[in-house]
């Protein structure tokens, strides 16, 4: 049902634009920008198993290989199904090498996850120090603050697993800053040559919107947030879909047919 009422609301929002308008923009991005765009997106993933690994490591050691056969088929698991549900592919690759219980595994995904998410503000306030960001940003800096803070109080108080957190928020700022020059790259391939405040921005309401709208694969939601975070740049509704549907799909085909096939579907 969600499904319906997003995809619903982003067809209406691009038939109240022009749709012939973002065929052209779509049919004029710039492929080298974009493919640029798709290798960081992988070498993103690769950071985010990194990221796994270190987590999953409180366990039980696990191979690199292993923790990003897992990450690929969770991404495969969150396009097929809502909700975020792919996290149990997820946590069922871990299991399968032998050295990770299931409930140790399950263990692992929250805990990524609960990083992921904390690190995202910590990048955030980092970044406004050096950037203007505009107010519908720096309204959720005590958001951001809270988040910065509790991930500081983790680290003190995690003890022996220390030097892991650390490690493991370490991934994750780069896991960030390389989802951000995907979204600088999109926008080089589309000729926008808005200030990196415009990447950052984006990159806060698109994830802000696929967490509260949490559709198969984001679809929907991703286009809408994308077009609502680049209309605060006067950013063209036609232009900013056309964006929105091309990162979207960067971001999601080439990890997706690597998830099926390491996953032997």
């Amino acid at each position: 049902m969600v499904l319906v009422v997003v995809l619903a609301a982003t067809a209406v929002a691009i038939a109240r634009s022009d749709p012939r308008a973002i065929a052209r923009a779509l049919a004029g991005m710039s492929w080298g920008w974009a493919t640029v765009a798709a290798l960081i997106n992988l070498i993103g993933v690769v950071i985010d198993a990194m990221r796994l690994r270190i987590i999953a490591g409180a366990a039980a050691p696990i191979p690199l290989w292993q923790a990003l056969k897992a990450q690929l088929v969770g991404i495969v698991g969150n396009v097929l199904f809502p909700f975020k549900l792919g996290e149990g592919a997820r946590a069922y690759m871990l299991t399968r090498g032998g050295e990770v219980s299931t409930p140790a595994a399950v263990k692992v995904v929250v805990a990524d996850r609960i990083v992921d998410a904390l690190v995202l503000p910590i990048f955030v306030v980092g970044i406004s120090v050096l950037l203007p960001l505009p107010a519908s940003v720096l309204r959720y800096r005590v958001w951001m603050l809270a988040s910065a803070a509790a991930a500081s109080v983790a680290i003190v108080a995690v003890g022996r697993h220390r030097a892991r957190l650390t490690g493991a928020i370490g991934a994750s700022l780069a896991s960030w800053t390389a989802r951000a020059t995907i979204l600088w790259c999109m926008l080089r391939a589309f000729d926008l040559a808005l200030p990196l405040s415009a990447t950052v921005t984006m990159l806060v309401i698109v994830n802000i919107g696929i967490a509260i709208v949490a559709t198969p694969g984001n679809i929907g939601s991703f286009e809408l947030a994308s077009a609502a975070a680049l209309a605060l740049w006067n950013v063209p509704a036609d232009r900013a879909f056309s964006v929105g549907i091309a990162t979207h799909l960067v971001e999601v085909v080439p990890p997706v047919l690597l998830g099926f096939a390491v996953g032997g579907w």
